[in-house]
């Protein structure tokens, strides 16, 4: 049995995290319906950060680089195996994956891909979604880049709010120092 869910991107940003600097990309998978969401947080392994960089020990906050506004563009998907909002990733500490960053087609928007994620149900997937960039600012890095893809939290799916991105607990993972 298949089952349709929609991919929209609602934040990304680049993260320090002490001695390495992450891409983190929040994105919603919402039912064929429209009435219900999961919220998942992409989180990259990190690149060492310079010399230079180790050497202030401040740590920087967190840049964002790209969000959504109202009304957004939901991508179809369409699963071969039945699976629930929350089983994505089902791995509570994140489940493998690769996110690709492309800027190249445009200055305003960033294409994101997950590939070679394997859901609850030992499918292996791969979905587009997009974000709107901050006026000149791009990530500092585009390409692939290998992470892990955890689940935050599901929700009503409501459009209009959906640029607050995941409330509560979640938010802690998005820009905080774990993964």
């Amino acid at each position: 049995m298949s089952v349709l869910f929609r991919f929209n991107g609602q934040a990304g940003y680049e993260v320090d995290t002490g001695r390495l600097k992450k891409i983190r990309v929040v994105f919603g998978m919402i039912d064929e319906k429209r009435t219900s969401m999961a919220w998942y947080l992409f989180s990259s392994d990190g690149v060492a950060k310079s010399k230079v960089e180790l050497a202030n020990p401040d740590k920087m906050p967190p840049e964002e680089f790209g969000h959504r506004g109202v009304g957004g563009r939901d991508i179809p998907h369409t699963f071969k195996k039945n699976i629930g909002l929350d089983e994505l990733a089902f791995r509570p500490k994140g489940t493998s994956a690769t996110l690709t960053l492309d800027t190249s087609g445009t200055k305003r928007f960033i294409e994101c891909r997950i590939d070679q994620l394997t859901t609850k149900a030992k499918e292996v997937v791969t979905f587009p979604f997009g974000l709107q960039s901050h006026t000149g600012l791009l990530p500092s890095r585009t390409g692939k880049f290998k992470g892990k893809v955890l689940f935050l939290e599901t929700a009503p799916f409501d459009a209009n709010k959906f640029i607050l991105g995941p409330q509560g607990h979640a938010k802690i993972f998005i820009t905080g120092p774990g993964l």
